[in-house]
């Protein structure tokens, strides 16, 4: 490589420098894909959650398991890595941790005396309803002007986007 800068004249330098330094404007634009996007919308989403909420020392796995929880509380682990996409290790990790915080507790099923469930303490309850709050909120307002046919189709489509996904996964197992 060293060679090769040896090798450029002051001039072909100099215009190497121009290129690799255009201004934004004269870039090609990239394509935006769908993907790019979901993406984009995600990251913003999730930083405006997190604003008010008290979940920022949070990791993204405690958030993913606060809303399972939320949704069906006595879960047993496995079915919270189902539910969550997360591989058991890191669900046994953060739920001590969540534990030792007191958002979460355990509790030995007392029909099967080998599997433990997992449910939501009072303030594990009082944090993921301060996010589903704000989720509702950012929501509202992300969904403005957008027509009732249009949120169904969008719907629509990222359903068909997630099962394509979920698919390509288990492919790659």
């Amino acid at each position: 490589m060293a060679e090769r800068r040896a090798n450029y004249t002051g001039k072909e330098h100099n215009e190497l420098i121009r290129r690799t330094m255009r201004k934004e404007e004269d870039r090609p634009t990239p394509e935006v894909t769908p993907m790019m996007l979901l993406q984009e919308i995600t990251r913003i989403t999730r930083c405006m959650t997190e604003k008010d909420v008290p979940t920022q020392s949070m990791q993204n796995s405690s958030r993913q398991i606060l809303r399972a929880l939320g949704h069906k509380g006595g879960m047993c682990q496995l079915d919270l890595a189902k539910m969550t996409h997360l591989k058991p290790p890191t669900i046994s990790v953060a739920l001590q941790k969540m534990e030792s915080e007191g958002l979460v507790t355990r509790v030995i099923d007392e029909k099967d005396g080998r599997a433990t469930r997992v449910y939501l303490t009072e303030a594990g309850n009082s944090i993921n309803e301060k996010v589903v709050d704000r989720i509702r909120e950012i929501d509202a307002a992300a969904m403005q002007g957008v027509t009732e046919e249009e949120s169904a189709a969008l719907a629509s489509a990222l359903i068909k986007i997630r099962d394509n996904l979920r698919a390509f996964a288990e492919s790659e197992k």
